[in-house]
């Protein structure tokens, strides 16, 4: 028994243990006089960016590599960004990001982007191509230019890793810094989980493989709109 009953009893007055227990069961009876313990309260999000180093696909079409500096972003390529990749003509898309790149506590993340091309700059064949692969006629106003426009809306999902150096025969010559934007959720308990290591490696010959697969660098054109973007990045051989 206390003896005596004036005295103030403080939290760290106790073991490490002892703390852990008497937090817990505190938070129990809260619980049960419906106050509520959250576990993991939702901590403020970290925005940042991270600068932009190459832009590789795998030869098949179906996974897309946006290299940064820090981390690598692998998400999987729609039929119709594969069939983008694999034409002749895809300087005259103009892709570009939606925003922030949503990153969760697992590093996996998801962003939206548009694709766009004007009439003007498309032949009848390249208008039966986009409008094929998913394309929808539209006017729009980008830049100083305004006019018929061919456009797609797609969503991307992926797997953030952290980057590892790449050949300069695998980087892009970006004719000024380019960076993606991202926003990452933390909690008051604790950062988000470590990125694990990119899957973009080297195989004995030099060859750069994605999870075993071949891929190539896209490269775009160098118009002087700057139309040979992907995902808001402005670059050129």
């Amino acid at each position: 028994m206390n003896s005596n009953p004036g005295r103030k009893v403080h939290l760290l007055s106790f073991s490490t243990p002892a703390r852990r227990l008497l937090l817990a069961l505190s938070c129990a009876a809260l619980g049960l006089m419906q106050w509520g313990c959250a576990s993991t309260p939702e901590g403020e999000p970290v925005h940042g960016k991270d600068r932009l180093v190459s832009f590789l696909a795998a030869k098949d079409g179906r996974k897309v590599v946006i290299a940064g500096e820090n981390y690598h972003y692998v998400f999987d390529g729609d039929p119709s960004v594969a069939a983008l990749l694999r034409w002749s003509g895809r300087a005259k898309v103009t892709p570009s990001l939606n925003g922030e790149l949503k990153v969760a506590r697992n590093q996996s993340f998801e962003g939206s982007y548009v694709l766009m091309a004007f009439d003007a700059d498309l032949t009848p064949e390249d208008r039966v191509f986009l409008a094929q692969t998913g394309f929808a006629k539209t006017e729009v106003k980008y830049g100083d230019r305004t006019g018929p426009a061919l456009r797609y809306f797609g969503t991307v999902y992926g797997t953030r890793y952290a980057a590892a150096p790449l050949k300069s025969a695998d980087t892009l010559d970006f004719s000024r810094a380019n960076y993606v934007a991202y926003v990452e959720q933390e909690t008051a308990t604790g950062a988000a989980a470590q990125p694990a290591r990119t899957p973009l490696i080297y195989n004995d010959d030099g060859k750069p493989l994605l999870a075993g697969v071949p891929v190539f660098l896209v490269q775009g054109g160098t118009d002087y709109r700057c139309r040979a973007r992907f995902m808001g990045i402005c670059f050129y051989k």
